[in-house]
């Protein structure tokens, strides 16, 4: 297992090599960016977009504090913005080797539960992307931890810690609560929730000192992630979408395929007080249940890493359990199939990652091709989010994802136009205006048809075309 793992792990670093951009890279990186150059976050990237542009109340506090204090030091790169989210896979996997080894299922079993999180197809899809679920996972999966060794007060903590990551985290204190209830520890209950809930408190923190309670409602009932939820019905209704995430990919699908055909091998023995699986398989029903509360229902396969260590963890105890006990030999080689196939769609997913690598331009480069052309520093362009990398000090940088991105649908009126998108353009004196694909505004994201754009589209408004490729179209103003 051993040199399985380090095979793997050789892999999923191959994979870092030339990582196309995630879609929140930038994001998130710009939020950080100006905490360091104004001391409060806020983003024009999505200026008119709730007040944003202004400050922001309601964002991912401690990813944004930790990535800004990581890339005010390093510098805001795409390279450094992943890599905010690379330290926290490693504090993970760091974390569950050191609770296998304290768990002592052997040797080989622990170098398992290595191999089983770098090859998870959904770890190898984020381990180089600045987002913040490998921290808010690391703090819940630590908070379990310390709720299953009795120091409660620590576990409340780390999930408070984990809420002020993301709020989706509150999962952890709703199964934390659960997990000391269902142990009737009535008295350790009351004290977890209460050292967890002073702890995120703190997400308050910044709207206390400004005193913008107004914004801050504002903010929450209008962001993005959580405006299509219309009422305790429509969440209830919509509750089918949060476990539609683990049916989605193929990465995801053998995840879930490997826990679940493990399950059921062992349904029988789960009830044993004596199976070293059935601490974890109780907390990880009840994170499931807590998370689908508490998250909004968006289809979104960054929340799959939540479950990723408690995962691994059942799985290796079910495979410690089957060493100690007769069992069929059709139930030790389902196990060996099951880990077969989630192995081999790991080493797709990388290998497909890495294709995709090599096939796509250095961002910085794309950027700074089209930023010759633009000329004129300092004005505003209109620009996919990626542009933030080596530009925002050049440029300020509209983002045109909140135009066109369903996300945001919520925030105008009716399907955009060419029309209407580069009136506006004119209106507001953008210097250039960048599209997606080098297609149509309304052109889907993921969209694969690499045809030239019509001449027809040429010249749209007052701007015309100087610039095309497979990913981007620019347009420059009329003379």
């Amino acid at each position: 297992m051993r040199a399985f793992f380090w095979a793997f792990l050789a892999l999923l670093l191959a994979t870092f090599y030339h990582r196309v951009p995630h879609y929140d890279d930038a994001w998130l990186a710009e939020q950080a960016y100006w905490l360091v150059q104004d001391g409060h976050v806020r983003s024009e990237l999505f200026r008119g977009l709730n007040g944003w542009e202004s400050q922001l109340f309601v964002f991912h506090k401690l990813f944004i504090y930790f990535a800004a204090g990581w890339q005010g030091l390093v510098g805001f790169s795409l390279v450094a913005s992943k890599s905010t989210g690379t330290i926290w896979v490693l504090a993970n996997g760091l974390l569950l080797y050191v609770y296998l080894r304290q768990q002592r299922l052997g040797v080989p079993v622990r170098w398992l539960g290595l191999l089983l999180y770098v090859g998870c197809g959904t770890v190898i899809e984020y381990a180089f992307v600045g987002r913040p679920e490998p921290m808010y996972t690391t703090f819940g999966f630590g908070s379990f931890w310390l709720l299953t060794t009795k120091r409660w007060p620590w576990a409340g903590v780390l999930a408070g810690l984990a809420v002020l990551t993301h709020l989706n985290s509150l999962c952890f204190v709703l199964a934390g609560i659960g997990w000391l209830g269902w142990h009737r520890q009535w008295k350790h209950l009351i004290g977890f929730g209460l050292v967890a809930g002073a702890v995120s408190s703190l997400y308050l923190m910044d709207v206390v000192m400004s005193q913008q309670w107004a914004m801050f409602w504002t903010q929450l009932t209008h962001d993005p992630a959580l405006v299509h939820i219309d009422g305790i019905w429509g969440k209830l209704r919509s509750l089918t979408g949060f476990y539609r995430q683990f049916f989605v990919n193929r990465t995801t699908i053998v995840l879930t395929m490997l826990v679940l055909g493990t399950w059921l091998l062992q349904a029988r023995q789960l009830r044993y007080a004596d199976h070293p699986a059935r601490t974890v398989s109780g907390y990880l029903v009840l994170l499931l249940g807590s998370f689908a509360l508490v998250t909004r229902t968006y289809i979104s396969t960054n929340y799959v890493f939540t479950f990723v260590p408690f995962c691994c963890v059942f799985v290796v105890e079910c495979v410690a359990y089957e060493q100690h006990v007769n069992r069929p030999y059709w139930v030790k080689n389902s196990f060996l199939v099951l880990l077969t196939v989630y192995l081999l769609a790991g080493v797709a997913k990388a290998l497909y990652s890495i294709q995709t690598n090599l096939a796509t331009p250095v961002l910085a480069d794309h950027n700074a091709q089209m930023a010759t052309l633009i000329g004129h520093k300092g004005r505003t362009v209109l620009a996919p989010l990626n542009f933030f990398y080596n530009q925002v000090g050049q440029y300020r940088i509209r983002g045109i994802d909140q135009y066109l991105s369903d996300f945001f649908q919520h925030n105008r009126e009716g399907e955009p136009t060419d029309e209407h998108l580069f009136q506006m353009a004119e209106r507001e004196g953008f210097a250039a205006v960048i599209t997606y694909d080098g297609k149509r505004f309304n052109t889907p994201a993921d969209d694969t048809d690499t045809r030239p754009l019509a001449d027809s589209l040429n010249h749209l408004g007052a701007y015309h075309r100087v610039y095309q490729d497979r990913w981007n179209s620019l347009y420059l103003p009329d003379q």
